[in-house]
């Protein structure tokens, strides 16, 4: 039954954090698209992205994968998993709104979310099998 559970309260988890990546790259893309010009995409997704995760870390940390390793070895595997993810939002989201011309910030959050939904599954494994694992306990990644 906890199986069955794991899974559910990732998919709530990744839902808050969307909420707060979401709501963040809308509000920076809306306060400073403008000002950033062709810069707005990648520099509001990175910032989101950045205040996203540490929230998604902690909460997956403690409430999804209930992880028995110590909070800075978990951290950085997290962000080393995070951090390709976050280029890879961003890449694709500066080729699709470029390529759609997609100009204002709600078109771009549209974007930001088709992309990231991709992205989501893959992460989900990673996560339960390396980040967050006893099992990968024995890799060279010290804290």
């Amino acid at each position: 039954m906890e199986k069955a559970r794991q899974p559910l309260r990732y998919v709530l988890s990744s839902v808050a954090s969307w909420a707060v990546d979401t709501g963040l790259f809308f509000a920076f893309d809306l306060l400073f698209g403008t000002l950033l010009g062709v810069l707005a995409e990648p520099v509001c997704n990175v910032a989101a992205r950045v205040l996203s995760s540490f929230f998604n870390f902690n909460v997956n940390n403690r409430l999804v994968f209930h992880s028995e390793l110590p909070y800075g070895k978990a951290l950085l595997r997290y962000y080393c998993l995070a951090i390709p993810q976050l280029a890879a939002s961003t890449l694709l989201l500066t080729l699709f709104v470029h390529l759609f011309h997609a100009e204002s910030a709600g078109a771009s959050t549209a974007i930001k979310i088709a992309v990231d939904a991709v992205l989501f599954v893959a992460s989900f494994f990673i996560q339960k099998f390396w980040v967050f694992s006893q099992r990968g306990n024995e890799t060279n990644i010290e804290e």
